[in-house]
């Protein structure tokens, strides 16, 4: 079994290990961890690396199971990430074949992260032609010795074992390449 938190349009790396395994698990019922790709995704904006956070509410404090975390919706996160979206990306190659799909996120009202993380799962598997396998726990999932468990992780690839043949990125006049940001990176820089 393969256990990797849910994310918000997760990096490439996390891309890369729920496309090649067939055991994946959400494990649903782990506490939450702030300060992970659970709640942001990465994005190279003309100012350098740029994390979008959705705000979120922790019903049991510090204990909270992150299908009981919710969405903090008086901020207005889904306008600011459609926005730094829109300014980091819409002189990208395929910004316009795909933003339609991607924008329902921001325009949708969510209470919930967990679906929040999934409808950005449906929007890239629907963009990639991909289906990817996976379950969602319905208890706390304790790993044993046969489990590779990402749920601590924010490296969900060991760099020996993870690499992106290098592509342009929109400011790639100003920034060197930046390996694994969110998987809409790649999505609006190469086909």
């Amino acid at each position: 079994m393969t256990l990797i938190p849910l994310t918000y349009f997760g990096p490439i790396s996390w891309w890369k290990i729920l496309l090649a395994n067939n055991d994946i698990v959400f494990d649903i019922y782990e506490n939450y961890i702030k300060q992970t790709y659970r709640n942001r995704c990465s994005i190279l904006s003309a100012n350098g690396l740029l994390n979008l956070s959705i705000p979120v509410k922790k019903t049991n404090g510090n204990h909270t199971v992150f299908k009981d975390i919710k969405v903090e919706n008086n901020q207005n996160w889904q306008h600011i990430h459609y926005k730094a979206i829109m300014s980091a990306y819409k002189a990208s190659p395929f910004y316009d074949y795909y933003i339609d799909d991607i924008q329902h996120i921001w325009t949708t009202k969510y209470d919930y992260l967990l679906d929040v993380c999934l409808e950005s799962i449906n929007i890239i598997s629907k963009i990639t032609k991909t289906t990817p396998k996976f379950i969602l726990s319905d208890s706390y999932i304790t790993a044993n010795s046969d489990d590779s468990d990402f749920r601590k992780s924010q490296k969900y690839i060991l760099e020996s074992d993870f690499t992106v043949n290098p592509y342009t990125q929109v400011f790639s006049d100003r920034f060197n390449f930046i390996s694994d940001l969110s998987i809409l990176d790649k999505i609006f820089n190469t086909n």
